[in-house]
């Protein structure tokens, strides 16, 4: 998938000056217009040197003539062609300085959305999101129906790389149909969106839908603008792995990445895909040599161009099992470094809890082996023979890492058992709760309160918080009052906020429903949570674990032991 850029959307992050640095505007463009210049900058934005020079040329008129617009656009356009990091994100943060201070504040839409994809690129996708959703918000300000779109574009890459599969492909179908069908067509920016909703079908396993998109954007790319044309036939190449049609998988991703045009910086996170599956293409031939080649070709691009996707992982599990069946020690404590590291950048990346599946090499396992070989490896270096203290390294190891694992059953199963013997009248309270005193001092009056609480104990009888979407504001009104009272006297007599107040209600009725009804036991976790409002997955097995301090796939398991 691709970032989405409006206007010179082709520039190269390539070399830096100007900025700080004393220019003397040329004798040949002292006399120049600004429209005439930034005319001749768009011709030749490609060729840096010439391209510095007339941004530094319009920088220093705007300086001298005190205009802030062209100033606030000329430190922006300067950030692309900025090596250094630091440098880069001062250009930006300039413009956005500058631009948060003038009547328009269209201006500050290039900036904030460089700036995010300059994280992006980074992956830091937390403050990736921040500049996008700051781009959003004065995209819809000052209605930029194009920057809307494009940012919703990035925005959905995070999801993507979250892991929120369905959330994202809801976003690319919405950008591609806005492509397809908008009067100033532009083929560059169709294509991409059409790469990024074949994608997203992918990984949403809806393969077929993928194949019929990368299709269309290989025909498409191959005739009209053979600069993406090789991102398609990988992604298609990919697609065909997940078919299990490898020979054609192999066939299409040694095509595309045989292209020269493919060694594109924008193109970085393709090409590592494409080596990724193609050391898995080899794996599952029996090629374990050429696997490893592709799998050490993927890790270099990561050390390189600091792309962290999340389903690359298993190309360092490979590496390690490799070297260790290959008794090459430091190869092998060298790869798991890298994939702690890997893995302690990807898990920053995330900002929702959820299960998580357990793998070969999780983070326990490899501290645990990281420490076994550090021990082994100081032991051979300095020609240490002794047999006991690595016994007693394996045996230490082996006791803490089961003593820990079986301290957190022992706790899961404690909670487990505590939850279990709540009653339903202790664990979905009706009528009144404990601390219904109305005559406790509130700012309401009496009458008032007396009918909050009324109906407060109906809605809870009812079982209206099982309704989606459900908010203070609604709920108030639908009592005849307003969000202000409802949420004093939720927060007073229940002795809570009110989204908490809503989801313990819901993970009480939940906890009785799931012990109760084995069917509903059957449902997944996805489903439940739909079932008693929550939006997602995500959101239930928070609410349940904050209330009850193990997630529901947990209950429901130990519930099916009984």
């Amino acid at each position: 998938m691709q970032l989405r850029f409006y206007t010179i959307t082709l520039l190269l992050l390539l070399s830096f000056v100007g900025f700080g640095q004393s220019f003397k505007v040329p004798d040949s463009l002292v006399d120049v217009s600004y429209e005439q210049l930034n005319e001749s900058y768009l011709k030749i934005y490609n060729d840096t040197l010439k391209s510095n020079i007339y941004l530094n040329t319009i920088l220093t008129k705007a300086i001298k003539d005190n205009n802030r617009e062209r100033q606030a656009r000329s430190y922006c356009y300067l950030s692309y062609y900025a090596k250094n990091d630091s440098k880069k994100l001062a250009l930006l943060s300039k413009s956005i300085e500058i631009s948060q201070n003038l009547s328009d504040v269209s201006y500050l839409l290039l900036p904030y959305s460089f700036k995010g994809s300059y994280y992006y690129n980074k992956g830091d996708y937390s403050l990736a999101l921040n500049n996008y959703l700051k781009t959003l918000e004065v995209a819809k300000e000052v209605n930029s129906i194009n920057y809307i779109y494009i940012t919703q574009h990035n925005i959905a890459l995070i999801k993507t790389h979250l892991g929120k599969y369905e959330e994202a492909l809801s976003i690319f179908k919405e950008g591609f149909l806005y492509e397809k069908n908008k009067k100033d067509f532009d083929l560059e920016y169709y294509l991409e969106s059409l790469l990024s909703l074949a994608d997203s079908y992918r990984y949403n396993k809806i393969l077929d839908s993928a194949t019929f998109y990368n299709k269309e954007g290989i025909i498409k790319s191959k005739n009209e603008y053979k600069k993406m044309y090789s991102s398609f036939v990988i992604n298609e190449g990919i697609n065909q792995y997940y078919k299990k049609n490898f020979a054609a998988a192999k066939d299409s991703i040694d095509k595309g990445l045989s292209l020269k045009n493919i060694y594109n910086p924008l193109n970085a996170e393709t090409i590592t895909l494409g080596m990724f599956y193609s050391g898995k293409i080899q794996n599952k031939l029996g090629h374990h040599e050429k696997a490893l080649y592709y799998f050490l070709k993927q890790d270099s691009l990561i050390q390189k161009k600091k792309i962290f996707i999340s389903e690359i992982r298993q190309g360092y599990e490979f590496i390690i099992n490799n070297y260790k069946e290959k008794k090459d020690k430091n190869k092998q404590l060298e790869f798991i470094n890298k994939l702690l590291l890997f893995d302690s950048i990807t898990n920053k990346q995330r900002n929702f809890v959820t299960d998580k599946l357990f793998t070969e090499f999780d983070t326990p396992k490899l501290i645990a082996e990281k420490e076994k070989l550090i021990a082994i490896l100081q032991k051979e270096n300095t020609k240490i023979s002794s047999q006991n203290i690595i016994i007693s390294i394996f045996l230490a190891i082996s006791l803490f890492g089961g003593g820990y694992y079986y301290y957190r059953q022992r706790l899961y199963k404690k909670r487990f058992l505590k939850l279990l013997d709540k009653t339903n009248t202790i664990n979905q309270k009706k009528g009144r709760s404990d601390n219904d005193d109305r005559s406790s001092s509130s700012s309401i009056n009496k009458e008032t309160l007396n009918n909050l609480m009324d109906k407060l104990q109906v809605f809870e009888e009812k079982q209206g918080y099982l309704k989606q979407g459900l908010n203070a504001k609604d709920l108030a009104k639908s009592f005849g009052s307003n969000a202000s009272y409802l949420s004093k006297v939720v927060n007073t007599f229940k002795e809570k906020n009110f989204t908490s107040y809503i989801n313990d209600l819901r993970i009480d009725f939940v906890v009785n429903k799931l012990k109760e009804d084995r069917i509903f036991r059957k449902y997944t976790v996805k489903a439940i949570a739909q079932e008693i409002g929550f939006n997602n997955a995500e959101a239930f097995a928070k609410a349940f674990y904050k209330k009850t301090g193990i997630y529901p796939s947990y209950f429901i398991k130990e519930l099916e032991k009984r």
